[in-house]
């Protein structure tokens, strides 16, 4: 047995430079915190936040209809799972651009 949690996301490949095999939608919130939150995903996070609350907030990913707040939850849980791989395996995840 492993004392680490499980991760949705596998761990990396066996080289230091692997990342694991991630979606199309896990490689969209990558781009995004690299190009509209210049890497953080501690903005992004507050900005997905605002949106929920109708405040003033950077980008929309999608348009606004019944099913936005889920959409929002679903986000914000992947941002989290990501941001969780690279703390444990200590490397940057990279998207596509």
């Amino acid at each position: 047995m492993s004392d680490q949690p499980s991760s949705p996301i596998s761990p990396p490949g066996p080289s230091p430079g692997d990342q694991p095999p991630l979606t199309d939608e896990q490689r969209m919130l990558i781009d995004l915190r690299d190009v509209l939150y210049e890497g953080s995903w501690e903005d992004f996070r507050v900005d997905l936040n605002a949106r929920r609350q109708s405040k003033p907030h950077v980008f929309d990913t999608v348009p606004e209809t019944p099913r936005t707040q889920s959409i929002i939850d679903l986000h914000l849980r992947l941002i989290g799972e990501l941001e969780e791989w690279e703390h444990r395996y200590g490397c940057r995840l990279r998207g596509t651009t």
